[in-house]
C-alpha cells in the first residue's frame, strides 16, 4: 500500500500537526520517494521541554535503509516560537550535507507551533 504523497511544505506540515499539541520537544521524520510518496514515518523520541537532538547518522541510516529519495523532518517548539533557532539551522545544515553525501535530499525541515510553522524550505534555508 501506497503511502501519502507530499510535494509541499504545507502537505508536509499536515503530516506532522499532531506535534503541536506536545509539551515537551519531539523530532519525526518521513522518508519520501521521488514521487513524494511516503515510504516510511518515524516519531523520534521526545527531547526536553525546550530542545530536543537531530540524530544525523539515524535519520540518514533509515532513509538509506527504505531507499529514500529524500527525507522531510520535523519538531515543534511547545513554547509558542515558529522561528527555526540557531541551533536548528547549525543541525540542519549538518544533516543536509550528509544527506547530499549520501545522495539524499533534505527536502525540508518544519518548525510546529500551536499557533503555525515554518519551513526551512520557503524560509530559503535548505
Amino acid at each position: 500500500m501506497e503511502g501519502p504523497c507530499v510535494t509541499s511544505p504545507a502537505e508536509a506540515f499536515a503530516l506532522f500537526g499532531e506535534l503541536a499539541r506536545l509539551d515537551r520537544e519531539h523530532l519525526w521524520s518521513v522518508c519520501v520517494s521521488q514521487e513524494g510518496r511516503v515510504l516510511a514515518m518515524r516519531r523520534g523520541a521526545a527531547g526536553r521541554a525546550c530542545s530536543t537532538a537531530l540524530p544525523v547518522a539515524s535519520l540518514l541510516r533509515e532513509a538509506v535503509a527504505c531507499r529514500a529519495w529524500g527525507l522531510i523532518v520535523a519538531h515543534n517548539h511547545p513554547a509558542g516560537e515558529a522561528g527555526p533557532s540557531p541551533q536548528d539551522i547549525r543541525a540542519t545544515r549538518c544533516l543536509a550535507e550528509g544527506a547530499r553525501a549520501l545522495g539524499l535530499r533534505l527536502l525540508d525541515h518544519i518548525v510546529v507551533t500551536d499557533g503555525g510553522w515554518t519551513s526551512f524550505r520557503l524560509m530559503g534555508l535548505l
